[in-house]
């Protein structure tokens, strides 16, 4: 009895020993999903760009003299044909008077000298007169006649002299910094202006893009005008609408980059000359991509992948062919239908088939 005890007490421990545990399933992974979206999308081309004023003037006078008069306040829009500046005119209208005294002697002058010529001919042809002294008479005739033309054109000048004392604005535009102040003698040799006079509305924005994007660029904009938004820092803000002016007639060879414009309607002037932007030529549109946000996409050896959430609260991992980014979101060309749901946080934790717990969408 006690060897049958003993056999029963081993069984029983050998038994125990080799008794396997049944594996334990794995918690679900918490992870966060989004509903792939269908919509119309842009494609486009983005670059760094800079605000232009379509046309910039640099205010100079053409005379020198005294700074009598200022008419607008600095960083004032002001209209074309506005009054800015006066200089004082006094010496140029002694000019002019001076210049018009020697136009009325010289005129007198030249009246006597062709009556002289018409008195003296008959009598020169009748050899009552001397033939020398005649011809004295038509040249000192032609010599007053040259300077009187002489003395109309500075008359003429004179004038013009003088207009050039008020300054107009030729364009409508906004005033910038004034650069010499009231009672300062003004030198039209000067370097630096009087004022710079910059267009506001419209206004250009100028764009730099790799020269391997011109043919995309050549090609859509034959087909219709295209249309650029630019926005400060990013495109989820406030953007402004424009369209493409033009393309430039070179490429820089040191950069390999070519220059594009866009004009733009600026009635709030949001957009200011010198600023740096971004900018967007919007190609063409895709009407019915699909849309997931970039934090759905993993990157692998074998190409990007996203999980997709099945109805049993599993995950399957799928390869995709992506498309342009735009700003937080990715166009999937191919491996996703419109509506399906992506894990967009908790990858790192996920396998084929993994159970999930959905924690929230974004």
């Amino acid at each position: 009895m006690g060897t049958i005890r003993m056999f029963i007490l081993l069984l029983c421990l050998t038994a125990g020993c080799h008794k396997k545990e049944l594996p334990k399933t794995p918690p679900p992974v918490p992870v966060r999903v989004a509903v792939a979206q269908s919509k119309e999308v842009p494609i486009f081309i983005e670059g760094l760009s800079h605000v232009e004023s379509i046309t910039s003037i640099d205010i100079r006078s053409r005379i020198e003299g005294e700074l009598v008069g200022i008419y607008f306040q600095q960083g004032q829009e002001v209209k074309k044909g506005d009054l800015l500046f006066t200089i004082d005119p006094k010496p140029y209208e002694a000019e002019l008077k001076q210049a018009e005294a020697t136009l009325e002697q010289n005129l007198a002058n030249l009246a006597l000298a062709e009556e002289k010529v018409k008195r003296y001919k008959s009598l020169a042809k009748d050899e009552y007169y001397s033939q020398i002294d005649y011809e004295t008479l038509q040249a000192n005739f032609a010599a007053t006649r040259a300077l009187v033309e002489q003395n109309r054109a500075q008359v003429d000048s004179a004038k013009i002299n003088l207009d050039y004392c008020w300054i107009y604005a030729p364009i409508d535009g906004m005033t910038g910094i004034l650069q010499i102040d009231y009672g300062n003698l003004i030198n039209n040799a000067g370097t630096s202006p009087l004022i710079v006079l910059n267009q506001m509305d419209p206004i250009f924005v100028t764009i730099s893009i790799p020269e391997f994007e011109l043919p995309r660029i050549q090609k859509y904009h034959r087909q219709a005008p295209l249309t650029i938004l630019t926005a400060y820092e990013n495109f989820q803000g406030e953007t402004f609408p424009g369209t493409l002016y033009m393309l430039d007639n070179t490429i820089d060879l040191q950069t390999g980059m070519i220059k594009l414009r866009g004009i733009f309607n600026n009635p709030t002037r949001s957009l200011w000359p010198g600023q740096f932007v971004r900018s967007r030529i919007q190609l063409y549109t895709i009407p019915d991509a699909v849309i997931i946000p970039f934090t759905g996409v993993q990157m692998t050896q074998s190409g990007p992948v996203v999980f997709v959430l099945k109805e049993d609260l599993t995950v399957e991992q799928r390869s995709v062919e992506l498309g342009q980014r735009e700003d937080d979101a990715v166009i999937v060309l191919k491996g996703l239908q419109a509506k399906e749901k992506v894990v967009v946080e908790g990858q790192l934790n996920l396998y084929p088939g993994a159970k999930v717990f959905v924690a929230g969408t974004p």
